[in-house]
């Protein structure tokens, strides 16, 4: 039985180009792997290694290369850059860093510790006695409902 494996393997920036692909037996193919782990010590060369040599199953397989990438709290970010460094901020956090470095006048700070403009007013939300009128005579829905239209 044969195998194809990249020269350059694709975590490495290798393609798909046939230049870049060599048959080799099971064996070399895990030789290979194991070589490639030994040089770089990249762990999907070591799990790719383990697997043709049959040291582990497809359901270790599975969990170890999921593991690897972070998911399922593993190897998560070792010796990794964020997906997001360098990347700019969003709004949200251009918000945040302005509020870190405004300074706030006294009358501001008392406002801010008040509550604001609603201090003390209680959200009662908006009246929509034409939303309950239609919903109580809707028809094909046999959920009770009291006088108001509001779900029991």
């Amino acid at each position: 039985m044969k195998h194809i494996h990249h020269i350059v393997p694709k975590h490495m920036g290798g393609t798909d180009d046939p230049s870049n692909l060599i048959e080799l037996s099971v064996e070399e193919h895990a030789e290979a792997h194991k070589k490639l782990y030994e040089e770089n010590g990249n762990e999907l060369d070591r799990i790719a290694y383990e697997a043709i040599s049959g040291m582990i199953g497809q359901e270790e397989v599975i969990s170890q290369v999921l593991s690897e990438s972070g998911k399922r709290g593993g190897a998560k970010g070792k010796g990794r850059v964020a997906w997001n460094k360098g990347k700019k901020l969003g709004p949200n956090e251009k918000l945040k860093e302005y509020h870190k470095t405004r300074v706030y006048s006294e009358e501001q700070k008392e406002k801010m510790r008040a509550g604001g403009v609603n201090a003390g007013k209680k959200n009662k939300g908006r009246k929509r006695p034409d939303l309950a009128e239609r919903n109580k005579e809707r028809k094909g829905l046999n959920i009770p409902r009291d006088e108001n239209g509001r779900f029991v």
